[in-house]
């Protein structure tokens, strides 16, 4: 595939992964969704935008020739992937956390825009 196209899928994961997310927030802030199945399908789509996210930035980094040595960026993103991935969790706690993770995941995905654009 090209370049072009790991970028496109990688984006598509990243708002997946943050739909979600989102998506898991709400219904754990409000129990009816929650109770109507709701979180299930955001779970599935959480771990199926992880899955695109990690394959496409895979192949961007194959593309752009950075699989002998990882760069501290790379690392970053990485780092934050896994925390958002873990994040799931850490939402079956109280109401409280659900809503400090919302400004967390927030501040994570900042992290890793930061990096991508930075790339030190």
């Amino acid at each position: 595939m090209s370049y072009l196209t790991y970028k496109l899928l990688h984006v598509v994961g990243v708002l997946a992964l943050f739909l979600s997310l989102g998506g898991l927030i709400a219904s754990r802030l409000a129990p009816s969704m929650a109770s109507a199945g709701v979180a299930r399908v955001f779970r599935m789509i959480h771990g199926i935008a992880l899955l695109l996210v990690a394959v496409a930035g895979f192949g961007l980094m194959a593309r752009l020739g950075l699989f002998a040595i990882w760069p501290t960026w790379i690392w970053v993103k990485v780092l934050v992937w896994v925390a958002l991935g873990g994040g799931v969790a850490l939402l079956r706690g109280s109401e409280k956390s659900a809503r400090i993770l919302l400004v967390v995941f927030v501040v994570l995905g900042g992290v890793a825009v930061w990096a991508a654009l930075v790339k030190f």
